[in-house]
């Protein structure tokens, strides 16, 4: 089934402030939430599925920033090959914060402990994110790279395969908070009822300890390590345009995800063009005599010189359209075009004889335009 457009998923303008979001997303959370929502559980999940997936964007500025600009390919990177899951769910606590920490929220939605419990164990003790930036020349803009980056950062040992724990030891569940990775603490204050949520301090939010460190490692489950990665840089993105690598950034802690991979790219510089979105932008100079007596100068483009044609009579400012000479379009459908500005060079001196003529042909000495018989540029009159 072809996508919706998020902003339509949750019901909000284009140009919808965070807040408004948000507070859509809690509208829509509470109503298909599959615990609670009077719909289908199958069509409950996916409608719940679908408005996380459209609040996962819509939410972080970056991702938002993409959407509005690439549409689904511009975020299609940041959920992997499968689309998007939970595990790339990076807002499931703001869910329990949009939905309240209380007793209402334990009943129907499990607190940390039920649907999403799982994953913010798990998010607790993710690897961080790594970012690196990425110069490439500008020939990659109109074709497309597969360049590779060297990424140092610390990955899973392979004497313990990540666990921490010397090779064929158990891991003990932690006896605070049963395997859970958190801790709850209740306050009764008359009436009411305080419950926080908070990581367990003996595990860090593993919920398992280890009880005989890896030698090689020294129960951090990570080695120093230096990985090869091959991206995608496909043609027409800008300057400055991040690109989102899931699972290649440092290793988590013994049971939690990698982070992810930030490459920031950079092109060589445009000088002397101008880019305004698919379009290149561009100026020339052309003589005086070009520009009254039409002809053909040659300019610069992103790939080999081109002739550029120059009417008679061109005026000082005009431009010129090269049909598919700018930057590929990231959605497809070919190539933006160059624009040209035309400047006029203004002699800044002239010879005598040269002087006279010109004179002669603009109607300075006096006589009547129509009476001249020769100008400066070598044509007869009446």
């Amino acid at each position: 089934m072809a996508k919706r457009d998020y902003y339509e998923v949750l019901g909000v303008p284009r140009g919808a402030p965070t807040d408004e979001i948000k507070s859509a997303y809690r509208r829509l959370a509470r109503q298909y939430h599959p615990d609670v929502s009077k719909e289908n559980s199958k069509v409950a999940e996916e409608k719940f599925k679908e408005i996380s997936e459209a609040y996962e964007v819509l939410a972080n500025e970056e991702k938002r920033r993409r959407y509005d600009q690439l549409g689904f390919s511009g975020v299609e990177s940041d959920f992997g090959p499968g689309g998007f899951t939970w595990q790339n769910f990076t807002h499931a606590q703001d869910l329990e914060d949009l939905l309240g920490a209380s007793p209402l929220f334990q009943q129907f939605f499990g607190g940390l402990g039920g649907p999403f419990g799982s994953f913010a164990r798990r998010d607790s003790s993710r690897g961080s994110d790594v970012e690196v930036a990425l110069r490439l020349p500008l020939k990659a803009v109109i074709e497309g790279a597969h360049p590779t980056v060297e990424v140092p950062h610390a990955g899973p040992c392979s004497a313990c395969r990540g666990t921490g724990a010397r090779d064929g030891t158990a891991l003990e569940t932690c006896p605070e908070c049963h395997g859970q990775g958190q801790v709850r603490r209740v306050q009764n204050r008359g009436f009411a009822q305080m419950i926080t949520i908070g990581t367990c301090p003996k595990c860090g939010g593993a919920g398992q300890r280890i009880l005989e460190p890896c030698p090689t490692c020294r129960g951090r489950g990570q080695v120093s390590t230096v990985e090869k990665i091959e991206l995608r840089v496909p043609p027409g993105l800008e300057d400055g345009t991040v690109l989102r690598v899931p699972g290649h950034g440092s290793a988590g802690r013994p049971g939690g995800r990698p982070g992810d991979l930030y490459v920031q790219l950079a092109f060589e510089s445009l000088d002397p063009f101008r880019r305004e979105g698919a379009e290149l932008v561009s100026d020339a100079t052309i003589p005086l005599a070009t520009a009254v007596l039409g002809g053909e100068v040659t300019i610069p483009t992103l790939e080999s010189p081109a002739a550029l044609k120059i009417p008679a009579g061109t005026q000082p400012e005009t431009q010129f359209r090269l049909r598919g000479r700018g930057f590929p379009r990231p959605h497809g459908g070919g190539r933006g075009d160059m624009i040209v500005t035309v400047h006029v060079e203004i002699p800044r001196s002239l010879p005598g004889k040269s002087r006279d003529l010109l004179k002669e042909a603009l109607g300075g000495d006096g006589r009547p335009v129509g009476s001249r018989r020769e100008s400066i540029f070598g044509r007869r009159s009446s």
